[in-house]
């Protein structure tokens, strides 16, 4: 009789043991795959250890619990190999997630699906690392131009393949596959992965990465989890975008997820971005990282003073010299000119604001403002509910009839204003494309506006951050960036660095000239973003954040509690926020991690649920996060480095 110990595949709270015992006649190897009783039902289960009854009898009778017996075997040959298991201990620990969710997220989709059988050499690729790891490099940071990216890592890839090493080249969208695939397929053998991937083809691309008949693995974070055969080299490009943040539990980070396969396989990382971050430049300045600054001169920025426009009389949304630069690009004497005009925002216009009570019209599931969008007449919709409502005629607050659209304009509205400029200047055949996610409903169409500006006309396309997932196959001659402070409007600590890297991003279109508007010429991110020299906003930055812990100084945890009642959402944050400071006294830990008191979320209700959180800064050298989380509820969700704390 032997005692199992298994993960079960489903999610556990995470304060509560995630291995579970049960009882079997025969010993289990460590990858297998049962049926356990849970509670009234059954589930499915994988086997880490199995140890004799006789070893265990005195700690059972210790115990006193009465072990229950597997139900079935549903694979006795192992499914799991030891790097998995790795990957998702890793997961469980580092991100304070529930291990068995963990470990279904490290499983490929088509697990103990019929017809999709792992062999047991299959399952074990990858077990066996030497005993003595070499002393791998440093991760090497490189400053690249997106266009310049496959030209700067091309040696790296070459000389791995070439020792018969397998690379993984980590991308943050599926665009952005197809760019590096064209250009690799044709004298490597590549595979491309993401989530959108059938299973029947999945398994094959699985069996052929394990057998070792493939040099590089390319696709998005879920690349990260396949069965690699000699994996010597990991490249993340774009290492800053937003997408490498997972928004479903585990929600990890892929940079890190990155590192640690890295670690794991004793390969060398390669991060690739156009710029550094702060957190990066501080990693960089303390030597942790190698730098490679690849990055070429760029076109300079002009900023244009909006307030300045008005005071001569320009009410437009345009700025004059935006204007003269647009009538110039459309002039039929220049042939294939190609203009972006980029807005942070869709829709029409801003909100609808009364102009007696200085009421702003709120969605009553999400407590934001609706913003306002045209079809046959201005209607309200909800950004984050996509609830869509008829324009009031009077105020919900106070009955004025006194409404009035506020804010900067959308894409809609942008649309009409550059429709009215070209007619009135007799160049109406010029196709105009707008590109954002209330006119692209799915990825033939994108494809097809893509196709669009590829042609060899003259073409203007107004485009909200949808644009940056063609970076590497399109080229703007003129770019101007409405509405810029947009851009800077959210309280969060990160705020500016994602200015930056947006502003690296429409650089990297190559414009021979880019515009940004802005009311406030004076706002030094914006004056930083112009001029491009991040180094010293880099430095004043990391003052402030050691002075307040915030990242690299620290790591961020963000507690989130979410009711349909206000109250309730309030007093629960309350009360945890008063237990976690008591247990951070107790274990006088008041050193080593700063709590930021329970505060309503920026959007302060989503879908019908209040939202509140905590926001604890833990220096590094606290590694063992469950001293601290083991505090918090099971309906609390937890975001270890979240991508903001707002």
């Amino acid at each position: 009789m032997y005692i199992i110990e298994v993960i079960p595949l489903t999610i556990l709270p995470s304060n509560v043991p995630q291995l579970l015992s049960y009882f079997f006649n025969k010993k289990l190897e460590r990858g297998a795959v049962v049926e356990i009783p849970f509670g009234s039902r059954k589930i499915i289960a994988v086997v880490v250890a199995s140890n004799p009854l006789e070893d265990q009898k005195i700690l059972l009778k210790k115990t006193g619990f009465q072990l229950k017996k597997i139900s079935n075997i549903v694979s006795e040959i192992p499914q799991i190999n030891n790097n998995q298991f790795k990957i998702a201990l890793w997961l469980s620990r580092y991100y304070y997630a529930p291990l068995g969710y963990c470990l279904k997220t490290v499983l490929p989709s088509f697990f103990l699906k019929r017809g999709y059988e792992i062999t047991q050499q299959t399952a074990q690729q990858g077990d066996a690392l030497p005993e003595a790891r070499r002393r791998l490099a440093k991760p090497l940071f490189i400053l690249s131009n997106a266009k310049e990216t496959l030209n700067n890592i091309l040696p790296f890839l070459k000389r791995t393949v070439e020792i018969q090493g397998q690379v993984a080249l980590v991308v943050p969208d599926t665009s952005t596959i197809e760019y590096f695939y064209e250009a690799l397929a044709q004298n490597y053998e590549v595979v491309k992965i993401s989530s959108s991937i059938p299973n029947k083809k999945l398994f094959g691309i699985w069996k052929k990465i394990a057998s070792g008949k493939t040099d590089i693995i390319l696709g998005t974070r879920q690349s990260l989890f396949m069965p690699f055969n000699n994996l010597k080299l990991v490249i993340v490009d774009d290492v800053l975008h937003e997408f490498y943040k997972s928004d479903m539990t585990p929600k990890y980070s892929t940079p890190n997820l990155a590192q640690m396969v890295a670690n794991l396989n004793d390969a060398r990382i390669i991060f690739v971005s156009p710029i550094s971050g702060v957190e990066n430049y501080y990693r960089l300045k303390n030597k942790n990282y190698e730098l490679l600054d690849k990055t070429k001169y760029r076109s300079p920025i002009k900023v244009v003073n909006m307030v300045e426009e008005i005071k001569n009389g320009n009410f437009s949304i345009f700025s004059r010299e935006l204007k003269n630069q647009l009538l110039s690009a459309i002039n039929p004497s220049n042939q294939n000119k190609k203009i972006l005009i980029f807005s942070p925002r869709r829709g029409y216009s801003g909100i609808l604001m009364c102009q007696n009570c200085g009421y702003a019209v709120k969605c009553k599931e999400c407590g934001v403002a609706f913003r306002i969008h045209k079809t046959t007449d201005l209607i309200m919709v909800c950004h984050r509910c996509s609830r869509a409502l008829k324009m009031p005629k009077n105020c919900p607050n106070c009955n004025s009839f006194k409404l009035k659209t506020q804010g900067p304009s959308g894409t809609q509205k942008i649309y009409e204003e550059v429709q009215r400029l070209i007619k009135n200047n007799g160049a109406e055949k010029i196709p105009v494309l707008v590109l954002d996610t209330d006119i692209i409903k799915n990825e033939t169409e994108e494809e097809e506006i893509v196709e669009e500006i590829k042609n060899q006309k003259t073409s203007i396309i107004i485009s909200t951050q949808m644009i940056f997932s063609h970076l590497y196959d399109i080229k703007f001659d003129l770019i101007g960036v409405l509405n810029a402070d947009s851009l800077i409007s959210t309280p969060d600590f990160k705020t500016e660095e994602r200015l930056f890297y947006q502003t690296e991003k429409l650089l990297d279109f190559q414009p021979q000239n880019m515009l940004v508007q802005t009311y406030n010429t004076e706002n030094l991110a914006i004056l930083t973003a112009s001029e491009r020299d991040y180094k010293d906003f880099y430095d004043k930055e990391l003052e402030t954040r050691k002075v307040f812990s915030y990242p690299p100084y620290s790591r961020l945890i963000k507690l989130t509690f979410r009711h349909k009642y206000k109250d309730k959402a309030s007093y629960e944050a309350r009360i945890l926020s008063g237990k976690l400071k008591m247990a951070i006294a107790q274990m006088k830990l008041d050193q080593k991690v700063k709590l930021i008191d329970s505060y309503p979320s920026f959007v302060e209700k989503e879908r019908g649920l209040f939202v509140y959180n905590i926001v604890l800064k833990v220096l590094p050298e606290l590694e063992n996060l469950k001293d601290i989380l083991k505090y918090v509820p099971s309906n609390w969700s937890i975001d270890v480095d979240p991508r903001s704390i707002i």
